[in-house]
């Protein structure tokens, strides 16, 4: 069973955005080869409060109220957030296991290596997931 937390700018149901973070979550949900220990949200397809509403309505209306939701950055270059250390002290809890999917800005993932320089060598992979447009420069 893959040890998931989901990165995310999700905006399923607000009008005119995007609702390939939704879909994503549903689906993680939905798989018994899947465990979700927590949400992080950031800024993205909206803003990080829209987000960050839209992800525990989602949540609440589905009946997981048990997994936990963190606030991360709300802007580029807002690294220190709830998030960012929740992602920090989860993959040094369930170092080489933990899988990231990420799909929205990397705002908390940037924030959670700033918090602990190992943060990328103990989660197991990272998986991105958006609509990028340049090229993606990757340098530890």
């Amino acid at each position: 069973m893959k040890q998931i937390i989901f990165d995310c700018d999700n905006t399923f149901g607000v009008e005119n955005c995007d609702v390939d973070d939704g879909l994503a979550l549903l689906y993680l949900l939905g798989s018994s080869e899947a465990r979700i220990h927590g949400v992080t949200v950031t800024y993205g397809n909206h803003k990080l409060k829209t987000v960050y509403e839209t992800t525990c309505g989602m949540l609440k209306d589905l009946g997981r109220t048990d997994i936990p939701i963190k606030r991360g950055g709300g802007r580029a270059g807002d690294y220190k957030s709830e998030a960012a250390e929740y992602l920090a002290e989860m993959a040094a809890r369930f170092c080489g296991e933990l899988s990231i999917l990420a799909t929205g800005s990397l705002t908390n993932l940037q924030g959670a290596y700033e918090r602990d320089a190992r943060f990328f060598e103990n989660v197991k992979e990272i998986v991105l997931m958006g609509g990028i447009t340049e090229p993606l420069v990757f340098s530890k």
